[in-house]
């Protein structure tokens, strides 16, 4: 009995400690298929929206701020920087959602109709003709920390810019996308 189980719980530990380094390579390859197929709700179940939507916020209000106040601070510049926050936050909260994703991969983007003239039958369509070429994308991915993994996305033409995905460990064993760091310009 011994010789089973020594054995065994070695290969259990090995297999357990290498779940835990490709899972959230799995995570990644599992976002890219939905995205080549154009399936919005397989892409949202790996996306922590609450978290994304604050990161996106966070990042709008720093670019706002160093826009409107250069490099000086004071009154002026928090106030424009939290009045154009406040303007931003609605659009954020829209793109940035699972009926977001929706009219993004069926082709019908948000600045025309918005997410309000959605008819109940086209949100319950999740797989559009949208779909996203990836092959336009070079990536590169790896861990930061042992929480915290880096997809980082450079465009094959000049045609978009960079971009760099950070996905945080969800409930141990899984992962989720819970941040993109967009480039300064």
């Amino acid at each position: 009995m011994r010789r089973i189980v020594k054995p065994l719980s070695v290969l259990l530990a090995i297999t357990f400690l290498a779940w835990m380094y490709f899972a959230p390579q799995l995570t990644v390859r599992s976002m890219l298929m939905a995205a080549e197929r154009g399936d919005a709700e397989a892409l949202a179940a790996h996306v922590d929206f609450p978290a994304l939507r604050q990161d996106l916020k966070s990042q709008f209000a720093i670019a706002a701020a160093e826009r409107i106040g250069g490099d000086g601070s004071g009154g002026w510049r928090d106030f424009g920087a939290a009045l154009a926050t406040s303007a931003a936050a609605p659009m954020i909260d829209a793109m940035v959602s699972e009926q977001g994703l929706i009219l993004l991969f069926t082709g019908r983007g948000l600045a025309r109709d918005g997410l309000a003239a959605v008819p109940p039958d086209d949100a319950t369509d999740r797989h559009g003709s949208g779909a996203i070429d990836m092959r336009q994308w070079k990536a590169s991915a790896g861990y930061d920390d042992l929480s915290t993994f880096s997809v980082s996305l450079e465009p094959r033409s000049d045609d978009a810019a960079p971009a760099k995905l950070v996905f945080k460990r969800y409930r141990i064993f899984w992962w989720k996308l819970s941040g993109i760091e967009l480039p300064k310009r």
